[in-house]
């Protein structure tokens, strides 16, 4: 008896523990601040401008985003110190974007605020990361007419599209993937404002925890293809093959890369074979009114082959020059490799490494050119 006295006596404690610990953690929904964007601006080795967007769904509100920003070493305390500012509880269980300013990007600690982020369970994996041309707190701080809050207008301009294929729409699980693996290293778009909108104008390459060199979008394009992105973006092409000037844009319907390598480490050669099959949609040039036939569309397919691999052939020397590897070729040598691979590894085959590239272009129709 005495035994189901103690059970019931427990039981009733611990379920008054329990509800006094739900009434202390519930916070009125007015108090409550739903952070959207995080940036993250340079100030010294030691400190940040650290900045939050919320936004504001009250029907009497100034205005439909708050921005608070403070100095500060830790990210931690920089949020609880932004909790003081607003007088809110805030939460990043609907964190979309963190923006990261090109100075902080090449000279701050990166990696350890993402790091942050990656082990907090509030704000999710899928959280886009972007760098900011010039400062991140005045990009979220800017107007912008005829666009929506900005929490959702850089959300929406970072998501993949068909326009900015060579995006590499990283979030923070890509990031410290890429970051800590031996045979990659980072990519991260790069936003800017151009008059009264947002642009995303490159893509930022890391190298050792920080941002090392600017790729152009036709170069971060070449990228995406050889990683075997499946988004499948136009292929638009500036022709230099001995006909004068020619510009086409190939509507792709399939496309695949294919990688073999020696796995010689010490004398690194991959092969990279490039497959297109599309419709070509549009074409100016001196053979406009020569492609009906199929004799005059394989030449052009030689064409586009020639010049894709000479352009891929010269981003990739960028990359060797740079001694960096954002596609992940090293991986085709590492998995021949008995021992532990290091990103010091990594550098040394890309820079010895010799490629071969062979394009296939099939044009299965020549579209709204019949």
């Amino acid at each position: 008896m005495n035994k189901k006295i103690l059970l019931f006596t427990t039981l009733i404690g611990l379920t008054f523990l329990v509800g006094c610990s739900r009434a202390e953690h519930k916070v009125p929904l007015e108090e409550i601040g739903l952070a959207g964007i995080m940036a993250f601006d340079y100030i010294d080795e030691n400190k940040v401008q650290l900045s939050v967007a919320i936004p504001q769904h009250s029907p009497g509100a100034k205005a439909s985003t708050q921005v608070f920003s403070v100095p500060t070493e830790l990210l931690s305390k920089g949020i609880v110190d932004i909790e003081a500012l607003s007088d809110k509880k805030i939460l990043f269980n609907q964190l979309r974007v963190v923006l990261i300013n090109e100075e902080f990007a090449r000279k701050g600690r990166v990696e350890r605020m993402i790091q942050h982020l990656y082990r907090n369970p509030e704000p999710g994996n899928k959280v886009l990361i972007a760098i900011v041309k010039g400062s991140s707190e005045e990009l979220i701080n800017a107007d912008y007419p005829n666009k929506p809050d900005i929490n959702y207008y850089i959300n929406d301009l970072l998501l993949p599209t068909i326009n900015t294929a060579f995006n590499p729409n990283t979030n923070i699980h890509d990031f410290i993937y890429t970051a800590t693996n031996p045979v990659f290293d980072p990519l991260l778009p790069i936003i800017e404002k151009k008059d009264d909108k947002l642009e995303i104008t490159g893509v930022a390459l890391f190298k050792n925890n920080n941002m090392f060199e600017t790729l152009t979008p036709e170069e971060a394009f070449i990228i995406q293809d050889l990683i075997g992105k499946k988004k499948l973006a136009p292929l638009s092409v500036e022709l230099n093959q001995g006909h004068g000037k020619e510009s086409l844009m190939l509507e792709r319907v399939k496309s695949r890369v294919k990688m073999k390598s020696n796995k010689n480490i010490k004398s690194p050669k991959l092969t990279i074979s490039l497959f297109y099959k599309g419709t070509l949609v549009e074409y100016t040039g001196e053979r406009e009114n020569d492609l009906h036939s199929p004799e005059s569309l394989s030449k052009l397919e030689k064409d586009i082959n020639k010049q894709v691999e000479e352009e891929v052939k010269k981003t990739l020397n960028k990359l060797k020059e740079l001694k960096v590897d954002p596609i992940g070729l090293s991986e085709n040598f590492r998995m021949y490799y008995d021992g532990k691979w290091t990103k010091e590894m990594t550098e040394e085959n890309i820079s010895k490494l010799e490629v071969d590239i062979q394009v296939k272009t099939s044009i299965i129709s020549t579209g709204t050119l019949d």
